[in-house]
């Protein structure tokens, strides 16, 4: 049996649909590629477990619509699986009923040659054969929220809920060829197209029985080095948990993974050392970042970083992850120095307290500044994440945000933000929220690609694009420049700096008025 990890292109999207480990969905102007760490543990599990596995992430190749169809129909996948999210999802419909069609024509086609021949010997045994009977599976946060919808509006097969796409992708192949028993959490059609399921997916299975990901089989270098997370190259991932351990109340309103976890879960530190050794050692990595929502913290944190340093790997690479503020102590972020952590992303969101409160952030604003002191004390680049477009907050409010980075950058407390429209996903608080109170501008999914604004607001989506562009610009002081001028080292520093000038200017053309 085959099967195919997919990233079909798109072809009616101009620039990089950013599908693949993002919790937050947004079309890049300059190409980003972010290795998709559950999809490459299914890659590696499946054929550990005796699957031809096929990674076939095109977006990432590059590839034109036409040319995937064709590698598609070369390689007769049994199996193809694609990560969707709301803004692409009636696309993924599209293509998967275009695929479809495909299969059924080229199968007439082989019927109709096969009838033909005199040599064909026992015709219904040779058509069993050779037919290509594909089965499809869609997985992803909207996928979790609302199975039964893709189901119903496309010829998709299997709709896989929850996160562990890797398991459940290993038990759906044991399904089809070993007649295995679903697992809790997939959705599907039975013989009379009456649509069924197994019930609520259960986050059951342990992170430490996972094997190392098969870079190679992943192919891993397409997303080494067009990443603007690196500023050390080549560059690879990891994800030591899933996802975030911020947990309060459901986690936060508007993150779409917490669909995905509802519960936290982590493997050892000691395993994550082992994998780093062996990227240092097998691939030669400079950098990695670990994607897990927010990295382990308490003890854990301590143990991972005292081993980081007593097997001499903070000397080798630079180490980078989420963080939340607030979680950390003075003691523990300079240890975080010492074993060579560089890069820390934050989820600043707003400004506004009552905002925060609002996303059930669980943070106080009144201690950002100092902690990103901290943090930048350390030896750490904090960079911080800010969105625009809560229907609750006024133009001076978001405007406050815009404000509040200009300064932290200007302080040199941060050395870069990403900024966006915010988008409620299905099966988020944030979604909840706005359609228990009439707040959605909108329900065409197409349109919730922070293009524009989702929400009812005060802002206009032209006020909406022209904050998110003076987050961006809320860099460029003199004084931030010449910071950054006086802190190059080495011949990377330079290359990292003009690599995220253009990323930036990227930026500010995705949010173009």
């Amino acid at each position: 049996m085959k099967i195919a990890i997919s990233y079909p292109p798109l072809k009616d999207i101009k620039g990089t649909p950013m599908i693949s480990q993002n919790r937050q969905y947004q079309v890049f102007s300059n190409p980003t590629y972010i290795y998709p760490m559950v999809p490459a543990y299914a890659a590696t599990l499946l054929k550990k477990n005796g699957y031809e596995v096929f990674w076939d992430d095109a977006i990432a190749e590059e590839l034109t619509y036409g040319e995937w169809i064709g590698r598609i129909c070369e390689e007769k996948p049994d199996v193809i699986a694609i990560e969707t999210k709301t803004p692409v999802i009636k696309r993924h419909w599209r293509i998967i009923d275009e695929i479809k069609e495909l299969v059924e024509l080229e199968n007439k086609q082989r019927c109709e040659s096969c009838s033909q021949a005199e040599f064909c010997g026992d015709k219904e045994e040779k058509l069993k054969i050779e037919n290509w009977k594909l089965k499809i599976v869609l997985m992803g946060d909207h996928i979790t929220a609302l199975p039964e919808e893709s189901l119903a509006n496309s010829k998709v097969d299997y709709a896989l809920t929850g996160g562990d796409y890797d398991f459940m992708l290993l038990n759906l192949a044991n399904h089809l060829a070993k007649s295995e028993p679903l697992e809790p959490g997939w959705h599907f059609r039975d013989e009379k197209g009456e649509i069924k399921n197994t019930g609520k997916f259960q986050l059951n299975h342990n992170l430490d029985d996972l094997p190392f990901i098969d870079r190679e089989l992943t192919k891993w270098k397409l997303y080494a080095y067009e990443n603007g997370n690196y500023k050390y190259r080549p560059g690879t991932y990891t994800m030591v948990s899933r996802d975030c351990w911020w947990r309060k109340n459901g986690g936060c309103a508007f993150c779409a993974w917490t669909t995905l976890y509802p519960q936290w879960r982590t493997q050892k530190p000691e395993k994550l050392l082992d994998e780093i050794g062996h990227l240092i050692k097998k691939y030669q990595v400079k950098e990695i970042f670990d994607d897990s929502g927010t990295f382990p913290v308490g003890k854990w944190l301590e143990d991972f970083c005292k081993g980081m340093i007593e097997r001499g790997y903070n000397k080798k690479i630079k180490f980078s992850c989420n963080m939340r503020v607030g979680a950390l102590s003075m003691e523990q972020y300079k240890l975080m120095g010492e074993a060579s952590f560089r890069f820390i992303l934050y989820g600043l969101e707003s400004a506004n307290q009552n905002t925060l409160d609002r996303l059930n952030k669980g943070i106080k604003i009144d201690g950002y500044e100092e902690e990103m002191r901290i943090a930048k004390k350390a030896g750490l680049e904090p960079h911080v994440t800010c969105m625009i477009g809560y229907p609750w907050e006024s133009y001076e409010d978001a405007k406050r945000t815009v404000d509040f980075t200009s300064k932290l950058f200007n302080r040199g407390y941060i050395d870069s933000l990403q900024g966006t429209i915010v988008i409620p996903y299905p099966g988020t608080a944030l979604y909840k929220y706005c359609k228990e109170n009439n707040l959605l501008l909108f329900d065409d999914y197409d349109r919730y690609d922070q293009r524009e604004r989702v929400m009812k607001s005060e802002l206009t989506d032209e006020q909406a694009k022209e904050l998110v562009q003076g987050l961006y610009k809320s860099f460029i002081t003199p004084k931030f420049i010449l910071k950054k001028l006086v802190s190059i080292r080495k011949i990377d520093d330079i290359k990292f700096f003009w690599r995220a000038g253009f990323k930036v200017l990227g930026h500010l053309t995705d949010f173009r008025k």
